[in-house]
């Protein structure tokens, strides 16, 4: 983002409850990329995100591993909702 703003991320109780059932390695991973995300100057976090047809919120690749998530630009807030394994993230009818 090159206007300066200031993002910041947070996991609701759902993604919360599985990032803490992760193993170290994983749960590293994943918050950095965050980091990462919110940190990027040039890129807004949404354009990290792809729409995931059916459901509340749009999809983070991360590794193996699929977010739920949504942009609050009100709030400069991304919010994780979900956090599963690529495997198991989605249903027969999703997108991928």
């Amino acid at each position: 983002m090159s206007d300066g703003e200031t993002w910041t991320w947070q996991f609701r109780a759902p993604a919360k409850q599985t990032y803490d059932d992760l193993d170290e390695h994983s749960r590293m991973r994943i918050t950095d990329k965050l980091d990462e995300i919110v940190d990027d100057q040039w890129r807004d976090p949404d354009d990290y995100l792809e729409p995931l047809t059916g459901a509340p919120y749009s999809k983070l690749r991360i590794g193996q591993f699929r977010l739920g998530a949504v942009c609050d630009h009100s709030e400069k807030l991304l919010d994780i909702y979900t956090i599963k394994r690529r495997s198991g993230a989605y249903k027969q009818d999703d997108d991928d």
